[in-house]
């Protein structure tokens, strides 16, 4: 859009709950001879503050109404603001009418509370998103200001030439439509209209705002960002730059960690993980995840439910890796760390989201997040459990099988992983991978357990897991062949348990 002449600035109404800058944006609008306007707060505020306004009910000629609910939804208010400058009509009657222009808005909105209210819509700014749109829809003649973020540009060109060009007008305007659009989504999530309203609501309403600029996306050539509700991250990048697969692979790590217990650590390559483990500590746990597979771990996102210390620094001194995620990070790990390239990132575990969102063919998928208990009602069809050791087991490989990409087996033992399957299109193939994985590096599977996230189509999978020296099997049941499979463990000695839950992961 090219630039126009544009009109001189008389009146500025200013109306904000944010008051970060004003001071200096007020005492240059007024250096420039342009009449400041102000309600409540805002106009005691800049009154306090020794710079000079007017109270908007000079124009509304009523003081605050309703205990301040009403104090710019007046006429005079918005004629001022949606008055044509170019249209001599408007401004013959603004003038019959005895209005004042307003030939600039700078305003934001009353802060969202901290946490979901439901049934309560009292918070919502009115004034503020009204006033907002008007001046956007007029920005020709009046110019938005919505965030502090502007104020330097708008004071620049108002002091290099008393005016604010097309250019800028047009952006601030758009930037304000995207903000009080954005303010709309959070007022619905906060009451639980947004995307935790399920899969089952007519429409949703996503408001995001940039919370990251990413080094690229999949690859270097693609741009990438990273968006939020708030605009803000749940979590804390202390050292380097993350990249859009970064931020996938740690938001695979937290959900696997919300799942263990005690000390844990996960491995993640690639949206998946390659070893995850519980342990007597932090850096016990971080080893044991690391040694499931430790030629992909090469390059992963590592992460620990618990404090990074000094012994977690000194197991990777030597070991590549991109991303490291923990709850904090003590001054000893800090300092082993300093030399490293690795990025650090400080990440409380949370619930995180209740739904989920992901795009496919033009639009977004929505479901909620898959928070059945691990282990909780297992039912044994083959043999029985052999001892607790046995049970824990079964419930940790449970656990670990629900982070990996379907069709997904894992191989575990004494809360860690030994063998990891998935990604494949067949699940005898998933079981062979996860196999030859554990043969690789040297894990014995005698005595180790099966989790399977589907049930078994046939019984190959638990002929190989029962000749690779598995003793128990933990899988949902429910395949047409569930007879088949089940005689194939009691033949094999091996102990089978069904949850009739699965857990696909894609």
């Amino acid at each position: 859009m090219g630039n126009v002449e544009t009109p001189a600035l008389e009146t500025a109404l200013v109306s904000v709950h944010d008051k970060a800058g004003l001071d200096h944006l007020a005492r240059g609008l007024t250096a420039r001879g342009i009449r400041l306007l102000a309600s409540g707060g805002t106009a005691r505020y800049l009154k306090q503050a020794g710079v000079k306004c007017d109270d908007v009910s000079g124009i509304t000629g009523r003081v605050e109404l309703l205990g301040g609910l009403v104090k710019t939804l007046h006429p005079g208010i918005h004629a001022g603001i949606l008055s044509d400058r170019s249209n001599p009509a408007h401004m013959q009657e603004l003038a019959a009418l005895g209005f004042t222009k307003i030939d600039m808005v700078v305003v934001n909105f009353y802060a969202l509370p901290d946490v979901s209210i439901g049934k309560d819509l009292g918070f919502i700014d009115i004034g503020g998103p009204a006033m907002a749109r008007a001046a956007a829809k007029n920005f020709r003649s009046c110019v938005p200001v919505p965030h502090p973020s502007w104020y330097a540009a708008v004071l620049a060109e108002i002091e290099a030439g008393g005016a604010v060009s097309e250019d800028l007008r047009w952006r601030l305007a758009t930037d304000t439509l995207t903000r009080t659009g954005t303010y709309d989504a959070r007022v619905l999530g906060k009451v639980g209209l947004g995307p935790d309203a399920g899969p089952g609501a007519d429409s949703i309403v996503l408001g995001l705002a940039r919370a990251l600029a990413l080094r690229y996306g999949e690859n270097p050539h693609q741009r990438a960002g990273f968006f939020t509700p708030t605009g803000e991250t749940d979590f804390e990048v202390v050292k380097g730059e993350l990249s859009y697969n970064n931020i996938l692979d740690l938001d695979c790590a937290l959900e696997a960690l919300r799942e263990l217990d005690g000390a844990a650590a996960v491995v993640v390559k690639h949206v998946g993980p390659c070893g995850l483990a519980e342990g007597r500590s932090p850096a016990a746990a971080l080893e044991a995840a690391y040694a499931c597979d430790p030629v992909s771990a090469y390059g992963g996102v590592v992460a620990v439910n618990s404090t990074f210390d000094a012994a977690c620094a000194e197991f990777l001194a030597k070991r590549f890796v991109e991303v490291i995620v923990a709850p904090g990070f003590d001054e000893a790990a800090l300092a082993g760390l300093a030399k490293k390239k690795a990025r650090l990132v400080r990440a409380g575990l949370g619930r995180g989201a209740s739904g989920l969102l992901r795009s496919a063919a033009g639009g977004v998928l929505l479901q909620e997040r898959d928070r059945v208990p691990a282990g909780e009602s297992l039912k044994f069809v083959s043999g029985e459990c052999a001892d607790q050791q046995m049970m824990r087991d079964l419930e940790f490989a449970w656990k670990a099988v629900k982070q990996v990409r379907s069709n997904a087996v894992v191989f575990a033992r004494d809360g860690r992983t030994l063998g990891i399957g998935g990604g494949q299109p067949s699940r005898v193939d998933s079981t062979r991978l996860a196999i030859a994985k554990a043969a690789q590096f040297g894990h014995d599977l005698a005595g180790s357990v099966l989790a399977s996230d589907g049930f078994f189509p046939f019984p190959d999978s638990v002929e190989l897991a029962a000749a690779a020296g598995a003793r128990a099997v933990v899988q949902p049941g429910g395949s047409i062949r569930d007879a088949e499979v089940v005689e194939a463990a009691r033949r094999l000695g091996v102990v089978m348990a069904t949850t009739s839950v699965r857990h696909f992961k894609h």
